[in-house]
């Protein structure tokens, strides 16, 4: 069984640069991953800070430790020749007066933090499990019923089991199509880097890109939100949205078909469609480069319905409906 390990890094790299946005971003993830891990962060922090620690586990006395250390500390400079008698009392029996940790015995300190964490977390299974697809496609089945399906060259992380009222997942890249199964009583959420996506029961596509995020609603209805803004749309079914992330905009169109989701359904359709628009779904779907040479190309328009076939059937397909030339070469296509 692997073991999930506390990521001290994480809360280090906070520690000494607690203005540094990207820290606190990691560092935010980082305490949502795991409830554990925010008693490990103040703990820690508490260590970096010089005040006394909380006892979180009742198998190790923290504040004990804590005190012990304290007093080899005070001793140290009694031995050292260092006093730290009182004034009032130094013709009286000596009082040592127990001081704040310094920087330089904090890593001491925060190993037993390490230790007391790692005893904790050994007993138990990771909370969150990562799927990745490298070429290829994949499907799980979530603890509630869920199903999502991965694209290729996607990861997603969720937990081994949903706790609470709420059910959560996230998407570290790629593209997903969610199958969300209905429970009102408990909303189902996608995290993205950038954005939300907040479900009751449906089923819709969502797909990060460098540009944003691209979210297709096949049924019921979602919430996009922009993380930290107060910017958010709702979408229905046939609904897309693109949300940019350079300009934080949201704009949205209405498919009359499923095409966003033909890399699960492997069905293309175009009813009446410009060609220039036929391109564009062509290029994201057989991941390939088209190039139209005028105008008049770009206008003609196209009905037809696609199941399964190669890219040169399709074009072959276009040449003769579209009376249009095309050529590729590689990963371009090019019609006139």
């Amino acid at each position: 069984m692997k073991l999930q390990q506390p990521d001290i890094d994480v809360v280090i790299h906070y520690l000494e640069e607690p203005g540094n946005e990207e820290h606190k971003r990691s560092l935010d993830e980082w305490l949502q991953q795991d409830a554990a891990n925010l008693d490990i962060f103040l703990e820690t922090k508490a260590l970096w800070q010089g005040d006394d620690l909380i006892p979180t586990a009742a198998t190790y006395n923290t504040t004990q430790q804590w005190q012990r250390l304290e007093t080899l500390f005070a001793t140290e400079e009694i031995l050292s020749g260092n006093s730290l008698l009182s004034p009032a009392t130094s013709t009286s029996t000596p009082v040592i007066k127990m001081r704040k940790p310094i920087h330089r015995y904090w890593w001491a300190a925060a190993a037993s933090v390490l230790l007391m964490a790692g005893t904790y977390l050994l007993v138990r299974q990771p909370m969150y499990t990562t799927q990745q697809t490298a070429q290829n496609k994949d499907s799980l089945l979530l603890p509630d019923g869920t199903r999502l399906y991965l694209n290729a060259h996607t990861s997603v992380k969720y937990p081994r089991h949903f706790k609470g009222d709420t059910r959560e997942v996230y998407v570290q890249q790629g593209e997903v199509f969610v199958d969300v199964k209905h429970m009102p009583e408990k909303p189902f959420t996608v995290h993205l880097k950038n954005v939300d996506i907040e479900v009751l029961g449906t089923s819709f596509d969502v797909k990060e890109t460098k540009q944003g995020v691209k979210v297709f609603v096949q049924s019921g209805k979602v919430r996009a939100i922009y993380k930290n803004k107060n910017r958010s749309v709702i979408l229905t079914p046939g609904q897309e949205a693109d949300m940019l992330l350079a300009s934080e905009s949201i704009t949205t169109r209405h498919h009359r078909n499923n095409n966003p989701i033909a890399w699960k359904t492997g069905q293309l359709s175009f009813d009446d469609a410009p060609l220039s628009e036929v391109a564009d779904i062509l290029e994201d779907y057989y991941k390939v480069h088209i190039v139209l040479k005028g105008d008049a190309v770009a206008d003609k328009k196209l009905i037809a319905t696609f199941h399964k076939e190669s890219l040169s059937e399709v074009l072959d397909i276009l040449s003769k409906t579209l009376q249009v030339h095309t050529v590729q070469k590689d990963s371009l296509v090019e019609i006139y």
